[in-house]
C-alpha cells in the first residue's frame, strides 16, 4: 500500500480531509528540498538548550533551521545597537554558538528576527536602553491617536492587540531596523535573515504623527481627514478624489513595509554574502495585503525576497487549503515555487498537522516550515507522525 493511498483511507475516517483529497487522488506527493523548524526564543538563552534543539533538527533531517535572536525588542547576540536580553550571559553568544553547531550538522541557520513588534509583556522591559524607553516617539498610533507607548500594559487590552509596535511609516524607524539587520548580516556567518512581523499590527493602525506628516506632505491631506469623512463629496470633494486618497493613504503603508523589505534584500545580497531572504507572513494573500498591508505577493513577484513562508496555522484542514488555493490562484509556478508552507503544532494534535504537510505535498510545494520546536519539546515522539509526512529520513 503506497503512502496515498494510506493517506486517503485515513482521511475516510474524516469528511473534510477526504473531501480535499479525493480530487488528488491520482497526484504523486512532492519531494520536499526545503525543511524548515522555528526555534523560539526561549530555547536560545544557553549551549545546552540549543544543543538540544539542532541536534533534534539534525536527527529528524530538518536542512533549515530558523533561530529567533531578535524577540521584543532584545538581541540573543552580540550588538551595539540592541540591548542583550537579560537571561543570557554577558559571555555567551546564542547566534554565535548557533552557527557554528549548525553548519556543523550540516543545517542551514537563519536569523530569525521580530521587525516592527517591539514589546509584549504586561511589565515595560528592565533595560532602560530597550527601544521601548528611548524612542517612545516611534510606536505605533490608531485611528483615535492613541500611541503604543501610551497603554497601560499591565491592564487588559482587546484580544486583538499584539503588544507595542514600531511605526512602519515613521522616518527614522525603518533606516534603525535596517541598521539592525546590517549589524548582524556583516557580523555574522549567517546562511539566511528571516523576518517576522514584517507588517501592521491591524488596519486601524498607521497614525503615528510623524509617519502622517510624511503622506500629508505629500499629498497635502491628513489621513485622518480620509478615514473620519471629511474628505467626502458632502464637503466638496469629488467621489473621484476621495476614492484616489483611499487608495493612496493604503498603499502607503503598504509601501512602508515593502521598502524595508527591499532594503534588507539589497543588503544581504551585496558582493561577499551569500544569504538569504526569508520572511513568515500571512497566509491569506488578500487579508495580508489590505488588513496587514503586508503585500508579500509583490515581494515575490518583484524578486525582493528569496522566498516566504505563510504561517498557515489553522486548525481546519478547509481554512488551510482555502489559503492553498487563494495562492494557488494568485501566484505563478514560478513565483509557488518561492513558497514553503509553514504548519503549526501548537493548536492540533500532530496527526492533524501531518496531514495539513501531505496535503501541500499534494499541491505540489516542495517546502514545509515546522511551528515550533518549542511546542513538544519535552516530547520528542510527538513529532514522529510529522517526520513521517515530511518524508525525510530520522537518524539516530
Amino acid at each position: 500500500m503506497n503512502q496515498i493511498t494510506r493517506i486517503m483511507n485515513r482521511a475516510i475516517k474524516y469528511s473534510a480531509l477526504f473531501f480535499f483529497l479525493l480530487q488528488f487522488s491520482f497526484a504523486q506527493l512532492s519531494d520536499l528540498d526545503t525543511r524548515c523548524l522555528w526555534i523560539v526564543r526561549e530555547s536560545m538563552y544557553n549551549e545546552k538548550m540549543i544543543n538540544s534543539a539542532l541536534v533534534y533538527a539534525y536527527q529528524s533531517g530538518y536542512n533549515i533551521v530558523f533561530i529567533q535572536v531578535r524577540g521584543r525588542g532584545y538581541a540573543f547576540y552580540n550588538s551595539d545597537i540592541v540591548p542583550k536580553h537579560p537571561k543570557i550571559a554577558t559571555e555567551f553568544d546564542p547566534l554565535d554558538y548557533a552557527v557554528t553547531l549548525g553548519h556543523a550538522l550540516g543545517i542551514e541557520v537563519h536569523a530569525w528576527m521580530n521587525s516592527y513588534i517591539l514589546w509584549s509583556s504586561k511589565t515595560p522591559p528592565e533595560n532602560p536602553e530597550h527601544l521601548y524607553h528611548t524612542q517612545k516617539g516611534w510606536t505605533e498610533a490608531n485611528i483615535h491617536g492613541k500611541m503604543d507607548s501610551q497603554i497601560k500594559l499591565s491592564e487588559p487590552q482587546s484580544p486583538q492587540w499584539e503588544g507595542v509596535y514600531l511605526s512602519p511609516t515613521h522616518p527614522e524607524v525603518n533606516p534603525y531596523l535596517l541598521s539592525v539587520y546590517s549589524e548582524i548580516i556583516n557580523s555574522y556567518n549567517i546562511d539566511g535573515i528571516h523576518l517576522d512581523y514584517i507588517r501592521f499590527q491591524d488596519e486601524v493602525y498607521g497614525y503615528n504623527k510623524s509617519g502622517m506628516a510624511v503622506f500629508e506632505n505629500i499629498y497635502d491631506i491628513n489621513p485622518r481627514d480620509i478615514v473620519r469623512g471629511i474628505i467626502s463629496p458632502r464637503f466638496g470633494w469629488s467621489q473621484e478624489f476621495v476614492d484616489s486618497m483611499y487608495v493612496a493613504w493604503d498603499k502607503f503603508r503598504r509601501d512602508a513595509v515593502t521598502e524595508l523589505v527591499r532594503n534588507i534584500y539589497h543588503e544581504v545580497h551585496k558582493p561577499g554574502h551569500n544569504i538569504k531572504l526569508s520572511a513568515a507572513v500571512k497566509p491569506n494573500i488578500i487579508d495580508a495585503k489590505y488588513r496587514w498591508y503586508q503585500e508579500w505577493d509583490k515581494w515575490v513577484q518583484k524578486g525582493i525576497i528569496d522566498f516566504v513562508v505563510p504561517m498557515n496555522y489553522f486548525k481546519e484542514i478547509r481554512d488551510f487549503n482555502n489559503s492553498v488555493q487563494i495562492m494557488k490562484s494568485n501566484l505563478a509556478q514560478d513565483e509557488l515555487e518561492m513558497v514553503v508552507i509553514g504548519v503549526s503544532t501548537y493548536n492540533q494534535d500532530a496527526q492533524s498537522a501531518a496531514d495539513k504537510i501531505l496535503l501541500a505535498r499534494l499541491n505540489g510545494f516542495k517546502g514545509v516550515s515546522i511551528f515550533s520546536w518549542d511546542s513538544h519539546k519535552n516530547n520528542l515522539d510527538w513529532f514522529q507522525p510529522i517526520n513521517d509526512a515530511l518524508g525525510h529520513p530520522t537518524f539516530d
